[in-house]
């Protein structure tokens, strides 16, 4: 049975957590970035896995390596945090990611 993505079904998230998100919609994916840290974001995508379409939420956390001496970003480093089957469980590691961010900082 192939069953239909949220992401193929057209699923905004930003119209239920959009005080916590900022979206960017293109055509393959959406990435979704936190307003209070944008260098926090989850992925939303929709991969062929098994021949059947999937949802995939991959949560991301780039940090700047070095600056334009015009104070532009020159470099940046970007990891993947995790990768899930759900918005929920993304949402929650976006969200402690920045916590731990957060709590680091003091």
């Amino acid at each position: 049975m192939n069953k239909t993505t949220l992401f193929r079904q057209g699923l905004k998230f930003e119209q239920y957590w959009g005080s916590e998100v900022r979206a960017h919609h293109l055509n393959t994916r959406s990435v979704y970035r936190l307003i209070a840290d944008d260098n926090i974001a989850i992925t939303h995508s929709a991969p062929y896995v098994d021949g059947e379409s999937v949802d995939q939420f991959s949560v991301t956390l780039t940090e700047v390596t070095a600056y334009h001496s015009n104070g532009n970003v020159l470099s940046s480093q970007t990891q993947t945090l995790g990768v899930y089957d759900n918005w929920l469980d993304a949402y929650y590691k976006a969200f402690s990611t920045l916590e731990k961010k957060a709590f680091a900082a003091k």
